[in-house]
């Protein structure tokens, strides 16, 4: 495959900057990346389009999220067929990685695998199994809870930690604090013990993997940062002495914002969603800023499910270009090459260079100069190599 006559950024290019250059890959891998126009008859013309690597979610769920898969626990066969056709829908947004944060009956592992082995066309999953948290948080009847696996004591989170990981997860999900779409979860609340913690921190490490932490509470995130988790995922309810304390570890913990989940539709629930979410969406966003503008380097996640309105318009690029007044490029950048140095993944995904896997996604526009590009759907988006989804007549009709 040869792509020829586009928009290179070079901070995705290995510093290549060309309005006319030159992507090949063979074997869904990527082989030589140029500034000039490709001279061979059968290349394809992008037209000056931008390509950029395929994106990347750290935080979403192919079940749980939108209701899917909820009536199917029963019944595990067609909750892996509605999972796998639900990570399918990630590439019509150009995402061509997701982090599952926790799946029904640990689903997501099996989609991973069917990924891997080539059965369905989706973006390559990074997986926890089921999440842990605490009983505190329900006896197990919250419709959501199908992906926990509730664990009170270091011992009993060491053991459901051990499963998990036995049962094919990359990494240990924890909930540290409560949870906003529970009914009987308490935001501002820590739940887990500091040993409940490092028992999760300490099974995942010595697997040589790590913990995310769903955590809103201040009193979460400062838990989690003392006790060795990796990614703080929401981040919700910060405070600025957490925040400094953050920036003081330099990289060592990274938080993954979802902002475009506290996003509230109309509808019956409005007034519901605006008073429990509306707050926190306010106190988050600020405090995303403060962090942006210290120079911590922030991942990019939605929590929120491919198909949906929050996915279709991209919302969370909207909300942190204008509720965070992040930089077009720096968005563009969390969401491709800083995900993929985060979640460990940067040496086959994440940029274009020679030697990564051919990840791609064509922009009719410049969304390193203007995010608003990436409000609808890719005109173009390969995976490794392949083109799996075209939007180029639907795009041309619309105009």
């Amino acid at each position: 495959m040869i792509l020829t006559n586009c928009r290179l950024v070079p901070e995705f290019c290995g510093g290549i900057d060309s309005a006319c250059g030159t992507v090949e890959a063979e074997n869904g891998k990527i082989v030589s990346v140029s500034a000039q126009r490709s001279p061979v008859a059968d290349a394809v013309d992008c037209g000056g389009k931008t390509l950029l690597p395929g994106l990347i979610d750290l935080h979403t769920h192919i079940t749980v999220l939108g209701g899917i898969g909820l009536d199917q626990v029963h019944d595990p066969q067609a909750l892996l067929v509605t999972a796998a056709k639900q990570a399918t829908r990630y590439l019509d947004s150009g995402f061509t990685t997701i982090r599952d944060c926790g799946s029904t009956l640990r689903i997501a592992n099996y989609v991973r695998n069917m990924v891997k082995n080539g059965t369905i066309d989706a973006p390559d999953l990074i997986t926890c199994g089921r999440a842990i948290m605490p009983a505190s948080e329900g006896d197990g009847n919250w419709p959501m809870a199908k992906h926990i696996a509730l664990s009170d004591g270091g011992q009993e989170v060491l053991k459901n930690a051990r499963t998990e990981i036995g049962m094919g997860a990359d990494f240990v999900k924890i909930f540290a604090s409560g949870a906003a779409a529970n009914p009987a979860g308490q935001v501002d609340q820590s739940i887990m013990m500091p040993e409940e913690i490092r028992a999760a921190v300490e099974a995942a490490s010595r697997k040589g993997t790590y913990v995310a932490a769903h955590c809103h509470a201040d009193g979460a995130i400062r838990s989690c940062v003392e006790n060795g988790v990796y990614t703080i995922e929401h981040a919700t309810l910060m405070k600025d002495e957490t925040l400094e304390k953050l920036i003081a570890l330099d990289g060592k913990v990274r938080l993954i914002p979802t902002l475009a989940v506290m996003y509230i539709a109309d509808g019956p629930r409005k007034a519901y969603w605006q008073a429990r979410l509306g707050p926190m969406f306010d106190h988050c966003t600020a405090m995303m800023e403060r962090a942006y503008q210290a120079g911590m380097v922030l991942g990019f996640g939605t929590d929120c499910a491919a198909g949906s309105f929050e996915y279709e318009n991209g919302i969370e690029f909207r909300f942190r270009k204008e509720n965070c007044r992040m930089k077009d490029l720096d968005i563009l950048l969390q969401a491709t090459k800083i995900n993929a140095e985060i979640a460990g993944i940067s040496g086959s995904t994440g940029q274009i260079k020679a030697g990564l896997q051919a990840d791609l996604l064509l922009i009719d526009g410049k969304p390193d100069l203007d995010i608003s590009a990436m409000y609808h759907a890719p005109f173009k988006v390969w995976k490794r190599g392949k083109l799996v989804r075209d939007n180029s007549d639907k795009q041309s009709a619309a105009r």
